[in-house]
């Protein structure tokens, strides 16, 4: 005769409340801490290509800035431009019809610059313009795209020599988020003869230039430092500062 085996009594099968319920939290941590570390990772990268879109948006920028602060001239009459200081015709017409001279130098700030130069690149197919140009760089505050306003560094040329250097042409956004340019000035002073250190020891910095003066008259800054400040980036707490000096090629009068 066969023994029938009784059912054994045991643990009922399946997860009590509980324990899926420690599941379930245990889940939502780990998918709370992958997520915390993707999203770390996203904000790493969008802040990385920030930075890098800025500073290579600086670096172009800087370096159009000194090409064209180095091509920078300043010409006489035989341009059309007036006449300097204790070099006046006392036989030109004083017609006050007659055209009005043309200005051709610097005119400097601390904060804007304003000059003739070399620089001038066409881009449109036919443009009737040489490669000389008035050239401006300045601060000015303007909306974005998203309706915040927003200080941009502005680049003003202009094709068309005339009286003012600092008005007229075409102006262009160039860096956005700049709290401030600044413009020094090398004045090398009068003694030009000499060793280096003592036509060194003659110069000074300034913070203005304007060619319009008889101080300055038919001469450039031999030299112009230029300093730029952006705002800062992301979770960075201070301005980034850039520096550089530029010489330039052309301090003196042209004459030919």
């Amino acid at each position: 005769m066969t023994k029938r085996r009784l059912p054994l009594r045991g643990r009922p099968k399946g997860f009590t409340i509980v324990e899926v319920m420690i599941a379930i939290a245990l889940l939502a941590a780990l998918t709370g801490m992958v997520w915390s570390s993707i999203s770390a990772l996203y904000r790493t990268r969008d802040i990385v290509e920030e930075r890098s879109a800025r500073m290579q948006a600086v670096r172009i920028t800087m370096d159009r800035l000194t090409k064209e602060v180095a091509s920078a001239f300043v010409a006489g009459p035989e341009f059309g431009g007036e006449e300097l200081p204790g070099e006046e015709d006392p036989e030109a017409s004083t017609d006050p019809s007659s055209e009005m001279p043309k200005v051709f130098g610097m005119f400097g700030e601390e904060d804007n610059i304003h000059f003739t130069g070399f620089a001038h690149q066409r881009t449109v197919e036919g443009e009737r313009a040489g490669y000389g140009a008035e050239i401006g760089y300045f601060i000015r505050e303007d909306r974005d795209e998203e309706g915040e306003s927003v200080r941009y560094l502005m680049r003003r040329v202009d094709t068309s020599f005339d009286e003012r250097l600092e008005r007229g042409g075409i102006l262009q956004k160039v860096l956005r988020d700049v709290e401030e340019i600044e413009f020094e000035y090398w004045d090398p002073g009068a003694t030009q003869i000499g060793s280096l250190e003592e036509i060194a020891a003659e110069g000074k910095w300034v913070d203005r230039w304007d060619t319009t003066r008889r101080e300055f008259a038919g001469r450039l800054p031999t030299r112009v430092r230029i300093t730029l400040t952006l705002a800062p980036l992301g979770p960075m707490k201070n301005s980034q500062v850039f520096m550089t000096q530029v010489q330039t090629g052309m301090s003196e009068v042209l004459e030919y």
